[in-house]
């Protein structure tokens, strides 16, 4: 599977770093985990790509796991139908500053998995 390392060195060493603040407990990494597995099967990328390599516990079902998938689904599959509905069951769990933390972080978790998704491509 392809990885940063397959970047230019430079351009590796910038995503790496926007990566490695994704996983930096902002939010919980459980969390973040099981979005990161379920953008990976939305757009068809490993199962593994993106998997920080602090390999982090998925969390346990939850209502605040549930509303974060629904919100990173909607997300991936069209981003103009993220309703306010979707984005206030994720407020209603996470302070503003975790939310912010949040759609950060599944940017670039989906960034990555469709980068993994181009470098396949590639080879």
């Amino acid at each position: 599977m392809p990885t940063l390392a397959d970047l230019p060195a430079n351009v590796a060493a910038e995503f790496g770093a926007l990566v490695d603040g994704v996983w930096d407990d902002r939010v919980d990494t459980g969390l973040l985990e099981r979005c990161r597995a379920r953008v990976c099967e939305l757009v068809g990328a490993p199962p593994d790509a993106g998997r920080h390599r602090s390999a982090p516990v998925p969390a346990d079902d939850s209502d605040l796991v549930a509303a974060c998938l629904a919100f990173a689904e909607m997300w991936v599959v069209d981003p103009h139908a993220v309703t306010d509905e979707l984005a206030d069951g994720v407020r209603t769990h996470l302070s503003d500053e975790e939310v912010a933390a949040f759609t950060i972080g599944l940017a670039t978790i989906e960034a990555q998995a469709r980068a993994v998704l181009a470098l396949e491509r590639t080879r």
